[in-house]
């Protein structure tokens, strides 16, 4: 990660980045086909729901509720109950498997990625192969601290990581300033990391192109031709990454969350720095930034730009 935060053009991307947090520039993405756009990445963040059709989650507490489209801030208090929860699960220096499963359940159910495929695999067959083994705990402490330190390489890392859009959503809610790096997410960076370049004239380095992953919402089933939400603003410098149940694939993800992290992290505290601790706009967290990068990477189709790069 050293190379990466020191990085000329990491630290200027981050910098061109810092002023869409506070508003002092603009973004003028095009969401919709009539043109509609969000000017500013607090109107990105200003349009947040989730879920898409209401949802009932059970915990060991008995079952939270959100209604479709719930607001940010109805969310983020489901996502402290469960943040809460699952750090003392892992606190407790007496490991409750059973009670831990349950509370990554709810996370995953949360985030709409509680899968199970027929092979045994999906979010909801790691979970139980994990508690069958009795080794959830000590699988979660390891991911955890690899990824707090920033131990995890494209070629390093746990032998036992799983890292993808699902298990993102438990690590955001035990570490600080991690977010949660899915599709949506992803998609929304590599279109800041294209703008940013058209807009300064800078060729995008390899260290910057966020790996995007196709949309993943319903079935793909009798779509309408053109119907499909794109999330990569060019697959030629954003190729679609496909996860697998191979290490090297969780790694990778592993790598792009944590870059992910570093990038917004620092944006928000120097637009923060900027303002002289008065935040103007509504992003105090990076959680906030997620957020509406959540909300601008739903469909790229009428926000493409085009990238500086042959």
């Amino acid at each position: 990660m050293t190379n990466f935060s020191h990085n000329p053009q990491t630290q200027k991307f981050v910098s061109w980045l810092s002023a869409r947090i506070d508003g002092t520039a603009e973004v003028n993405f095009v969401h919709t086909a009539t043109g509609h756009s969000f000017s500013t990445l607090q109107d990105a963040h200003d349009a947040y729901e989730w879920p898409p059709k209401r949802k009932t989650i059970s915990t060991p507490d008995g079952d939270l509720e959100l209604r479709a489209g719930a607001t940010l801030a109805e969310n983020q208090q489901i996502l402290d109950r469960l943040s809460q929860r699952l750090r003392e699960c892992l606190d407790d220096p007496v490991s409750n498997e059973a009670l831990l499963a349950r509370w990554i359940q709810a996370i995953l159910i949360w985030g709409g990625v509680y899968t199970r495929h027929k092979n045994g695999g999906g979010n909801a067959g790691w979970l139980d192969t994990r508690l069958a083994a009795q080794d959830l705990t000590d699988n979660l402490r390891t991911a955890l601290a690899a990824l707090q330190n920033g131990t995890i390489h494209f070629h390093d890392g746990p032998s036992s990581l799983r890292s993808n859009a699902g298990l993102t959503k438990v690590y955001s809610l035990v570490l600080d300033n991690f977010v949660i790096y899915d599709s949506r997410v992803a998609a929304a960076l590599a279109w800041l990391v294209t703008s940013w370049a058209r807009e300064t004239g800078s060729r995008i380095p390899d260290h910057l192109k966020f790996a995007c992953m196709r949309a993943n919402e319903g079935s793909t089933k009798n779509k309408a031709p053109g119907s499909t939400k794109v999330r990569s603003p060019d697959p030629r410098i954003f190729p679609y990454f496909a996860p697998s149940q191979q290490l090297r694939d969780h790694r990778r993800h592993a790598v792009w969350n944590q870059r992910a992290n570093h990038v917004l992290a620092c944006a928000l505290k120097e637009a923060h720095a900027r303002q002289d601790g008065a935040v103007a706009s509504d992003f105090r967290t990076v959680r906030d930034v997620e957020a509406a990068l959540f909300v601008m990477g739903a469909d790229l189709r009428y926000a493409l730009v085009f990238s500086t790069n042959p």
